[in-house]
């Protein structure tokens, strides 16, 4: 099962557009090439356009844009290269690339400034963002965005369509065209391709490309390079029909790649703990405090875990509860020091497989005291003497004759004594 998680406006237009067509008839043929991945094929009368919806939520969807090195190239060239399964062409070209363009986090060093700064950047973790770059054309990329491309004018900008245009005059005229868009939640990056130049299919105006991709969604979309550089390649084959009838080699390309199985994990350290001092060989408490940042929700074995060392010994703990995308999970590991000191802690947050998830290191310092020492055994009882009522003593020194041996003794002698005198002549 694939998580597919599609923004509302983009849900909700998939669902209308797969409604049986009116009898008036249009065409709209939907396709699901790949997971993450969804094609509209519309034609109706004066129209023949395509759009890709990339749900970038997905782990098993990247982004990629052309490095420098391979500008100019046509779009199934590169879609070739870059092992792209979707591919268009993107910024406006002459001298150099108009605006900012940049692939595998390298800017274009030529780049000339003709108006094109409405600009689209993703990351490695499919973060998407739509900015304005007239006062970097040049760089630098903005935190965490690796891919970008430029175009001119903002077709769509916080949900809002300008509409009065001052350049390119063209938007007031049918034309072959192309335009990249991101969703509100910018969970959702939308591609149009549109055919022109040709009897019965001139193409669209800019008003038309705002109204095609406000019903898919669109939040903010940029105007790309049309005309006879419009191209849309799937799967290694052009299935649009470009209006030079042939491919261009043109200056930069966005394509859309597959990572099957891929499941990837984002995370950042927001706190941490752990006691001042403990005992040998008493369990101990040590927590890590971590924020989601990824697209998947950390669950069980399924999730990161932080692996807690003391230089000899590994412990391990994974946060108690689902931390979906955004949300804070605490990490908490018994641990149990076995000798007393100074013990220097090493914890790191880890995917399920193993992998560093953040490079920050965390470290704990804890003084770990020596267990009490056991009470000492009872003190021997001193000697005792015991005193009969007849005044006999009765000695407990070990070897010595008991007061009672003592006392017969006496009266034997007395006795003695008493016989010897009645013998005794009378003088």
């Amino acid at each position: 099962m694939y998580d597919l998680r599609w923004s509302a406006g983009a849900l909700a237009a998939v669902v209308a557009m797969t409604a049986i067509p009116s009898a008036a008839s249009a065409i709209d043929r939907w396709t699901s090439p790949h997971p993450g991945i969804r094609h509209l094929h519309r034609v109706r009368p004066g129209v023949d356009l395509h759009v890709v919806l990339v749900d970038l939520g997905s782990p098993e969807v990247s982004v990629v844009a052309t490095r420098p090195e391979d500008r100019f190239t046509t779009t199934t060239e590169f879609a070739r290269r870059y092992d792209a399964v979707v591919a268009v062409n993107a910024n406006f070209w002459g001298r150099g690339s108009c605006g900012l363009a940049a692939g595998g986090g390298e800017v274009y060093p030529r780049i000339y400034e003709d108006g094109c700064v409405a600009t689209i950047g993703v990351g490695p973790a499919n973060n998407a963002i739509a900015l304005d770059t007239s006062a970097s054309p040049h760089g630098p990329l903005p935190a965490l965005i690796t891919e970008a491309w430029s175009g001119k004018p903002w077709l769509m900008r916080d949900g809002q369509a300008p509409r009065n245009w001052v350049r390119p005059q063209h938007l007031y005229r049918p034309n072959p065209r192309t335009a990249a868009a991101l969703t509100a939640d910018h969970r959702t990056m939308i591609l149009l391709s549109a055919d022109g130049r040709r009897p019965g299919v001139q193409g669209l105006t800019g008003f038309q490309m705002v109204d095609v991709l406000r019903e898919f969604g669109a939040h903010d979309a940029i105007n790309l390079d049309g005309g006879g550089s419009t191209t849309l390649v799937m799967n290694s084959r052009v299935v649009n029909r470009p209006s030079d009838h042939h491919e261009r080699a043109v200056i930069t390309h966005l394509g859309i790649r597959l990572r099957p199985g891929a499941a990837w994990y984002a995370g950042q350290i927001t706190d941490r703990g752990a006691p001042l001092a403990v005992t040998a060989g008493q369990t101990a408490k040590v927590w890590v405090e971590a924020r989601n940042t990824g697209r998947r929700a950390w669950s069980g074995a399924e999730g990161p875990a932080v692996e807690l060392t003391d230089g000899g010994r590994t412990w391990t703990a994974r946060a108690a509860d689902e931390v979906p995308p955004g949300g804070l999970g605490r990490f908490e590991v018994s641990w149990v020091p076995r000798t007393f000191g100074n013990a220097s802690l090493r914890a790191r947050l880890v995917t399920p497989d193993g992998a560093l998830l953040v490079d920050e290191p965390i470290r704990f310092d804890v003084a770990v005291r020596a267990p009490a020492a056991p009470a000492a055994p009872a003190a021997a009882p001193a000697p005792q003497v015991m005193t009969a009522s007849m005044g006999f003593g009765c000695s407990t020194r070990p070897g010595a004759p008991s007061g009672l041996a003592w006392g017969v003794l006496g009266v034997f002698g007395s006795l003695v004594a008493a016989l010897r005198r009645r013998r005794r002549p009378v003088a």
